[in-house]
């Protein structure tokens, strides 16, 4: 009995671990071309959430506050990336277009 508890524990600290980190190990960067912009309503849980997608030429991001980061000015970088052209973004996370799952775009600059 022991050795489960502390299997379980084990299990349940790598998850924390690995969702608290995951974003500074998913980090990128990339210049891209911004071609349109989108303000999505998604609902998880019963909770209903303002989603900003950035359609570039290398995929989709999306545009969120991240705790992670402190990145609290998603809707100024939105604004930003409404003007369309090039950018350099700062992005983390991973694309997994079966379950709607985006980069989440942390900085965007734009260089054209």
């Amino acid at each position: 009995m022991k050795k489960l508890v502390v299997a379980i524990l084990v299990v349940v600290v790598a998850m924390f671990l690995g969702w608290a980190t995951y974003p500074y190990w998913t980090a990128g960067s990339a210049e891209v071309t911004v071609t349109h912009v989108e303000n999505k309503l998604m609902e998880r849980n019963g909770d209903r959430q303002d989603v900003y997608l950035v359609f570039t030429n290398d995929g989709t991001y999306r545009n969120t506050d991240s705790l992670h980061y402190f990145k609290f000015n998603s809707s100024d970088i939105q604004g930003k990336l409404a003007e369309q052209g090039r950018f350099k973004i700062s992005y983390y996370g991973f694309r997994i277009p079966v379950l709607s799952v985006y980069k989440n775009i942390t900085k965007a600059e734009k260089i054209g």
